[in-house]
């Protein structure tokens, strides 16, 4: 498959014997609902996906790192599944940090506008996951990164995305979301720098992005609205 030149690959993610014993034992060691002593030689990404596809779990990303019971919120978007009372996680590991890392408290004003997704290209195969990343290009420029942290939830109440057509093509995505409160298995403090894709997030105009949007509800990127 030749993605479009506006999507980020994930970079090389090669599970072997030793890391994923060196996963497991680590999260069988953490106390359910405590943050995991996180010390090994690979990406937190690398981790967290694996968890997802090893178990039955999904990831929520916060700024706030006190939450004891993870609640559903009214989002505020343009798709209907986007926007529901809800608590919003992935089974991707590294779009989960994008969320987390963006200080979003401090910078109110500052909108979020992203994808994580998978094309089938054969019968039973379906492409590496691929990204999409932006914020208002204004708060961009003030580098609003902040510790956050991964909050590690069992996946029984959540459903997924359904998937979709774009240009012929079938498009899943990693996006779940449950209309019940979560108890938090483990969690996980992340740093800007355990996003990889970091110095790839795009700059947006709020206004050229609503216009277009409206304009075009299926004109995903949106190009027109890109600063950076």
């Amino acid at each position: 498959m030749n993605a479009p030149s506006f999507l980020l690959p994930r970079p090389c993610f090669e599970k072997t014997p030793e890391m994923m014993a060196a996963f497991d034992t680590l999260f069988q060691s953490t106390p359910i609902g405590g943050f995991i002593d996180y010390s090994l030689p690979f990406p937190k990404w690398q981790f967290l996906s694996y968890l997802c596809e090893a178990k039955n779990l999904v990831l929520h990303g916060s700024q706030d790192s006190k939450i004891k019971l993870v609640e559903p919120r009214q989002a505020n978007d343009k798709k209907a599944f986007s926007n529901q009372l809800a608590i919003y996680a992935t089974t991707d590991g590294i779009w989960v940090l994008y969320f987390a890392v963006l200080d979003r408290r401090k910078y109110p004003e500052m909108t979020l506008f992203n994808s994580c997704l998978q094309a089938r290209i054969s019968l039973d195969q379906f492409s590496e996951p691929l990204y999409f990343f932006s914020i208002t290009q204004s708060v961009l420029l003030k580098k609003p990164w902040c510790t956050g942290a991964i909050y590690i939830l069992p996946r029984q109440s959540f459903i997924q995305e359904p998937t979709q057509q774009a240009q012929g093509t079938e498009i899943i995505f990693p996006h779940w979301i449950s209309s019940q409160s979560a108890q938090p298995i483990a969690k996980l403090l992340v740093d800007p720098d355990d996003f990889p894709f970091l110095d790839h997030i795009h700059g947006h105009n709020n206004e050229k992005l609503i216009q277009l949007a409206s304009v075009n509800p299926n004109g995903f990127p949106w190009l027109g609205a890109l600063e950076s």
